[in-house]
């Protein structure tokens, strides 16, 4: 039986936008919300918007042929750089009291204390459209982005509301779960701090595809087992019941079937720490590397080497996650505490300094301040 979303009390009290609606838009900016209220009845029939991948990338398309249409800008799916669409929203759709504070999809530099704080009276005075196409068609051109350039893929379940505003982004079992209506939507709201080009940076760097692009909190756990080979949701049952065993024993089987699934490797690899069966989870995490370097993985086989007292071997697998991610603090700060224990007080009080100077979350920051103490450093 086909997945059938149950909507959740959850959901529904994310949908508030969190900002008033500008319910009369006149200029450009109306004539475009115009023209894709025109366009929107092939896309909304009785049951709602339409969540099929064709429609949701001809969706797309008419989004870029809009942009064209009345602002004689050429939006390209095919454009690399993601910072191509906070450009474009930067420049025509936020209010025009705020778009001089930016230049391109950035902030503009130089700006004076008195320029900033004007800008921010502005910014916490915005309203968005109340044009439900404009999300609908935004969503599906940056969700198709994503598809394209960064390993995603559509698994949207109706009911879809393309006006909302709940965390854009899920990590779920070493993969990322992306909303990007939602984050369509948080960009519009504020766009000062939120930036699409960024998002798409980070993901791809702490997570490993494929992305599912999901429409609803409640869709997150169904749109990863979508992806995945389907005795991956057997092996979830079984770690729900509390049989982990069961469950590496199928992941293991599954494995063998697909070893190029990096997802299959990266839970296995979780699921056989759980069940300490070391031997496995120490294959799962180097099979895993051989097919793709990533820093998370580097990072939990430099604590399983420590957990052994591999020290050496410790320390170049945290070093390969930072050189992978240099802004992978924890690597960093599990590092410092292992060259410590080998008696590097140095190059450990040099990497505590490093990060300090970056800034951290305050239970890492902590945890680095501590340590430097207890070696003689500065806090």
């Amino acid at each position: 039986m086909a997945y059938v979303r149950v909507e959740t009390e959850q959901d529904k009290g994310f949908y508030e936008v969190g900002v008033p609606l500008m319910r009369e838009v006149g200029g450009k900016l109306g004539g475009f919300l115009t023209s894709l209220k025109n366009a929107s009845a092939a896309f909304r029939p009785v049951a709602g918007w339409r969540v099929e991948v064709e429609a949701l990338a001809e969706a797309a398309a008419v989004f870029a042929r809009t942009a064209y249409e009345v602002f004689a800008v050429r939006l390209s799916l095919e454009d690399e750089d993601p910072l191509h669409l906070d450009t474009f929203i930067n420049l025509h759709l936020i209010p025009e009291a705020v778009r001089p504070l930016f230049d391109g999809g950035r902030i503009r530099d130089g700006l004076t204390d008195a320029e900033y704080e004007a800008f921010a009276e502005q910014l916490g005075a915005m309203q968005i459209p109340a044009e439900e196409s404009l999300y609908y068609f935004l969503g599906a051109y940056w969700g198709e982005w994503l598809v394209r350039h960064r390993g995603a893929q559509w698994t949207l379940y109706a009911p879809l509301r393309p006006l909302q505003r709940f965390p854009d982004m899920l990590s779920s079992h070493g993969t990322a779960v992306l909303l990007p209506f939602s984050q369509a939507v948080k960009k519009l709201i504020d766009p000062a701090t939120e930036t699409l080009g960024y998002k798409a940076q980070i993901f791809a760097q702490e997570y490993l595809a494929p992305y599912p692009l999901a429409a609803a909190l409640a869709d997150a756990t169904e749109a990863r087992l979508s992806l995945l080979p389907p005795l991956c949701r057997v092996a979830e049952e079984k770690l729900a019941s509390g049989d982990v065993q069961g469950a590496m024993t199928v992941l293991q089987a599954v494995a063998e079937q697909e070893p190029d699934a990096e997802q299959v490797l990266l839970q296995l690899s979780q699921v056989a720490w759980q069940a300490e069966e070391w031997e496995v989870a120490h294959g799962a995490m180097t099979a895993l590397l051989r097919q793709r370097p990533h820093a998370r993985t580097f990072y939990n086989l430099g604590v399983f080497y420590a957990q052994f007292d591999l020290l050496d071997e410790s320390i170049e697998s945290l070093r390969q996650a930072v050189l992978l991610d240099p802004h992978y603090d924890r690597a960093k700060v599990t590092m410092a505490a292992l060259l410590a224990e080998m008696g590097e007080t140095a190059a450990a009080r040099m990497i505590l300094g490093d990060v300090l100077e970056q800034g951290m979350t305050p239970e890492l920051t902590a945890e680095a301040q501590a340590l430097l103490a207890a070696l003689g450093g500065a806090l």
